[in-house]
Order: structure tokens, then sequence, then C-alpha cells
């Protein structure tokens, strides 16, 4: 018993100095709060008609919404077309919101430029990605109508700092039967 004693208090000594910042506090955020529950997520993505489903749900004590986002067509082998898991957070240094976005069409989303950068509004999140060079490269917009409790997310790929749609879809409640 007197290793575990031991062990316990050399991690409470060497936690000691961080106090509170050791331990993030919960996100209490009224938009992301709309944000989580099951959706039907439906519009065009690269030119062609999309129907996925999407869950979002926060995570790891309330500081990440987690988004899971499925499509309904599948390849040949079964498997989904496209899948995603993506996290939003805030960033009290930074004073903004983060996203890593991570999904099915390859694997660059664990660098840098794969965080996504949005400044606090009260209905829209405009995300922001950057190249290597620091020039925005992409950004995706979540954006809240309260009035009809749905999501608007558009992506725009950003070429000579001229915006090209890349994808418009609308996320409606799923209704279980």
């Amino acid at each position: 018993m007197k290793p575990v004693h031991s062990f316990l208090g050399i991690v409470l000594i060497a936690f000691a100095p961080l106090g509170n910042a050791a331990f993030a506090q919960a996100i209490n955020d009224p938009l992301l709060n709309h944000l989580t529950g099951q959706w039907v997520l439906s519009g065009k993505i690269a030119h062609r008609d999309v129907v996925h489903d999407v869950t979002a749900q926060w995570v790891l004590g309330r500081q990440y919404i987690q988004i899971h986002e499925v499509s309904r067509a599948k390849k040949h082998d079964g498997k989904p077309e496209y899948e995603a898991i993506v996290y939003v957070g805030w960033n009290p240094v930074l004073n903004q919101y983060t996203c890593l976005w991570l999904d099915s069409t390859g694997g660059n989303g664990l660098v840098t430029e794969g965080l996504g950068h949005a400044e606090k509004d009260p209905k829209t999140l405009l995300f922001k990605w950057n190249d290597v060079n620091g020039s925005t490269s992409l950004q995706n917009a979540f954006s809240y109508d309260a009035a009809h409790d749905t999501w608007r997310w558009w992506i725009d790929n950003i070429d000579d700092g001229k915006a090209k749609q890349f994808a418009d879809v609308r996320l409606t409640r799923h209704l279980s039967k």
C-alpha cells in the first residue's frame, strides 16, 4: 500500500503548481449548444447532391463538440463514400474557436494547417484554414437559423484570394419514427 500512497503524493505534487490551469473549464456556449443532436445534412458538395447523417455531441468534459458525419451513399465495398469526425472547441488564449476536421479524403488533418479558426459570433462560425504560407486556403461557415432550428454549412476554396464554392448544405433535425 505504501507505494500507491507515494505515487499519489508525487502526482499531486507534480500538478500542484498548475493549479486550476491543468483542468480546463467546460464550455457553456449557446451557439454550440444548438449544434448538438441528430441531423440530416443535404445539399451539394462538389456539384453533387448528397445526403449525410450527422451526430453532434459534447465530449471530454464538455470542452469540445464532436461532429460525426457519414454519407448515406456507399462505395462498392459497402463503406460510406465520405466520413468525418470534427472537433470544435473554444480557445481562450486566442479568444476564438478552433476546429479540427478529420475525414476519409486524406490523412492531412493532423498538421498545423489542419486547424481552422473562427472569431466569436452569435450565429455564424466562419472557420478559416491557412496554407503553409499563412494565406487562407479554405473557409467553412456554420450558420445557425434559430427561427427554423437548422444549420447551413458552406465551404469555399480560396485561390489567389478569390472564393470558389465547394459545398452548400443544410442540416435539419433528424426526426425519429
